[in-house]
């Protein structure tokens, strides 16, 4: 039977997780509980526990949401935007924004003993695409690559013709700010089987600008909940190991009252942290609430 303690730490991490937020119509009769994933400057796109994606237009939110809304474009007004981490079948991290879907050719070709990728210098492109240059010749031509040298070497027998490889796919923002094509071949079938919905949606839209832009802006969506779900993942990953380690006696779990500062009207408040003595559950305590002082504080006591 698991411990009285063991149950009360689990809800502690927890809480610890982003909380869902109420959202209304402006007529007042429909409510959802969900999280914001992204907006654009017509729509916010809402994550429901459920995982499913809800896209509203902002005209039909409350105005106290569309407040919240322009609240949030404010804070991220001079961001460059979330990046995720893109994890590819060869085991190499992308780290990018995923802006929306492309499909464009890269065009690879040597000049004067210098590889050039659409026109860039190759040794210019950030690192991490650089990576998946090589990649995408090995897809469409059979080679083998087994470092930079092999690669080169190709380069060097396509004696200046330039070689052209269509790449249908996501459009990242790197490093750099600028954007980048990666192919759906390169990423694990999870991301692509997350990503087809859309990208069979944009390919229907053809010469439809604004239903583009729509697909690639949910395209972000969809990548921002991917992102925070693996967060989720992490989160109970090490929230698992955090109680293995609690049932393990390296820490304890301790209750700790703390109390608004002297002259300072307020209801004194009970938390409770993961520590190994008294110092650091008062550093953690205080850590969580810097507007009040640390007072009595007790170990929880471990019950079967």
């Amino acid at each position: 039977m698991k411990t009285y303690a063991y149950w009360l730490f689990l809800v502690v991490m927890i809480s610890n997780v982003a909380t869902a937020r109420e959202w209304n119509d402006a007529s007042g009769n429909y409510s959802i509980s969900a999280d914001m994933i992204a907006f654009s400057e017509s729509t916010v796109v809402l994550e429901k526990a459920n995982r499913d994606l809800v896209a509203v237009p902002l005209d039909q939110l409350s105005k106290s949401d569309r407040e919240f809304v322009e609240r949030e474009a404010q804070k991220t007004e001079n961001a460059s935007g979330t990046t995720q981490i893109w994890e590819l079948k060869s085991g190499v991290k992308l780290p990018g924004r995923l802006v929306g879907f492309d499909k464009h050719p890269v065009v690879i070709q040597r000049r004067l003993g210098k590889i050039y990728v659409n026109d860039r210098r190759f040794e210019k492109i950030p690192g991490v695409y650089r990576a998946i240059i090589p990649k995408i010749v090995e897809h469409f031509t059979g080679e083998q690559f087994t470092g930079n040298h092999d690669f080169e070497a190709w380069a060097k027998k396509q004696k200046g013709e330039p070689r052209t490889f269509e790449c249908a796919g996501i459009m990242l923002e790197l490093e750099d700010g600028d954007l980048y094509c990666a192919p759906f071949f390169l990423f694990t079938d999870e991301v692509v089987e997350m990503l087809k919905p859309g990208w069979e949606r944009w390919l229907a839209a053809k010469e439809d600008y604004e239903a583009k832009e729509k697909e690639s802006f949910l395209a972000h969506a969809q990548a921002e909940a991917y992102r925070q779900q693996q967060m989720r993942v992490r989160q109970i990953q090490q929230l698992q190991l955090n109680l293995q380690a609690y049932d393990a006696g390296v820490f304890d779990l301790w209750e700790v009252t703390m109390e608004p500062p002297p002259g300072v009207y307020g209801m004194p408040l009970s938390v409770v942290v993961p520590a190994r003595n008294n110092v650091q559950a008062a550093q953690l305590a205080k850590h969580q609430n810097p507007n009040y002082v640390v007072g009595p504080m007790r170990v929880v006591p471990r019950r079967n």
